[in-house]
């Protein structure tokens, strides 16, 4: 049995407090009603930013108004906005998209990566140009102890109206899962009238059109055309759409002689552009999930497939060149007969598997997986060749975790 001399609450207050931040914050009023040193140890503002530190890598709240200590900010702004920040699909039929909000300068903001090709950086590096923009800003409002919420919904065009979160899935750890934005001040359709009347008569809007695509000329009707339709689905349905939270992201490699890694890639589907996958392993087959889409394959289907316990075998691997750590690649050339618009694509590979790719016509239609191979060529780069019909060559590059903001504030992966 515990003896004055020897239980916890009489031990040094700094011993007490290293124990306490790893105590979870919702045992805290429990714990504080033990005893006195327990009470001050909980109000202690050391605790408190540990907490923001640890779960959000929150470092510094002088961009805050109004909040003066970490304990004001983890239960003002973190309880109440931590839960949305991170990486998230969002979920707009058919273009999708990849987002991340995070915390920045008094606000909670929505960033979307924007990928665009750059001919010049792509013959130089092989890289696509990336452009983060800002969806909406979430601004906490004070009156009288109470928190509001002020949502500035597509910052280009300046709407700011008063809002609710809408969380409409968790997971068993509470995790938030989903959630929706909801304008209360008007309804969904009359402000998207407005948003596209404001917007089609502005500067911005061929701005908007450079920034999705930076060779962008009014006279390239397809062009035009189909950034309008991606243009005007965003307008309309801001309100109705999900954010989908991106939960795991695996550094798990394909196998010991395949170094490509699970994660988010980047690709140019022709016409449609540069969209993003989520690549990972299911059982022996690689996925790659759209992030972002188009009207043929939507944003959410499975754009291609690698059949891990597939390898194929070629008259290349005859002749392979052996790294200093012992693992061998292969030359690599691409067939004459198959169209592309990649460039840098390496000259040797580790391995190629059996897949397939899917194909569709327009609003989804006739959708089919056609063969196809995935050609791996270093841990973050690789290829995929749709076969037979297409005869077309996508080379996928890896999105780095500075492109990601990973390890900036409030965001990470949940592995």
């Amino acid at each position: 049995m515990a003896t004055a001399s020897t239980s916890i609450e009489h031990l040094p207050t700094e011993l007490i407090l290293h124990i306490f931040q790893f105590i979870p914050i919702k045992d805290y009023l429990a714990v504080s009603l033990v005893c006195r040193n327990f009470y001050h140890a909980t109000q202690s503002d050391w605790i408190w930013q540990q907490h923001c530190k640890n779960q959000y890598n929150i470092r510094e709240i002088e961009s805050w108004q109004d909040i003066h200590t970490f304990k004001e900010f983890y239960q003002k702004i973190l309880y109440r906005y931590g839960p949305l920040l991170g990486l998230w699909y969002r979920v707009v039929d058919p273009y999708g998209g990849l987002v991340c909000i995070k915390i920045d300068n008094g606000a909670i903001i929505c960033n979307e990566y924007v990928l665009r090709r750059n001919e010049r950086l792509l013959e130089n590096s092989g890289e696509f140009n990336i452009l983060h923009r800002c969806l909406f800003k979430i601004i906490p409002c004070y009156d009288d102890n109470r928190i509001s919420t002020k949502i500035l919904s597509f910052s280009f065009l300046g709407h700011e109206c008063m809002g609710n979160i809408i969380i409409s899935k968790r997971d068993e750890e509470q995790l938030v899962l989903e959630f929706q934005l909801k304008c209360l001040d008007r309804d969904d359709v009359a402000l998207s009238i407005i948003a596209i009347n404001s917007f089609s008569n502005s500067d911005t809007y061929k701005q908007w059109f450079l920034e999705e695509n930076p060779y962008y000329d009014d006279e390239d009707i397809v062009t035009r055309t189909l950034l309008e339709k991606k243009l005007y689905a965003n307008l309309f349905t801001w309100q109705l759409t999900s954010y989908k939270r991106l939960v795991s992201l695996s550094q798990r490699s394909i196998g010991e002689n395949f170094p490509l890694r699970c994660g988010i890639y980047s690709g140019s589907y022709g016409a449609h552009g540069v969209e993003t996958l989520h690549v990972y392993i299911d059982k022996n087959e690689l996925i790659g999930q759209k992030l972002s889409g188009d009207p043929n394959v939507p944003a959410g289907k499975v754009s291609i497939k690698a059949f891990l316990d597939k390898p194929v075998t070629s008259e290349s691997m005859d002749r392979p060149y052996v790294l200093k750590d012992g693992g061998k690649i292969f030359p690599f050339s691409l067939p004459e007969d198959y169209t592309h618009r990649s460039h840098g694509i390496p000259s040797h590979y580790y391995g190629e598997f059996e897949g397939e790719g899917q194909i569709a016509y327009h609003g989804y239609k006739d959708a089919k997986f056609i063969p196809g191979r995935l050609v791996v060529f270093d841990k973050d780069t690789f290829g995929f060749l749709w076969m037979e019909r297409l005869k077309s060559f996508i080379l996928f590059r890896a999105l780095s975790d500075q492109d990601l903001f990973l390890g900036q504030a409030g965001i990470s992966w949940k592995n």
